[in-house]
């Protein structure tokens, strides 16, 4: 996938883990870091129950999709 301006990015910016539930992203760039926080406001607005997507520790993202998506976000209180 591009990003805007159809620019590839570095493809080492940032660590990718793949789990059985999530997608976990470790960006290495501040920007990138607040790019996914900002998307945490889209993301998981109240028109949309899924993909959920949580931060934590600071600077580790996790996008759940699925039951998993419902489980996570019923666990947190439903944001």
């Amino acid at each position: 996938m591009q990003e805007t301006g159809g620019v590839w990015g570095d493809p080492r910016s940032a660590k990718v883990q793949i789990g059985d539930e999530f997608l976990e992203l470790v960006p290495e760039k501040a920007h990138d870091v607040n790019v996914l926080r900002g998307w945490l406001r889209r993301v998981n607005g109240p028109n949309y129950p899924q993909p959920f997507l949580v931060e934590g520790p600071p600077g580790c993202f996790r996008l759940y999709v699925g039951d998993a998506a419902e489980r996570i976000r019923t666990a947190r209180g439903i944001q």
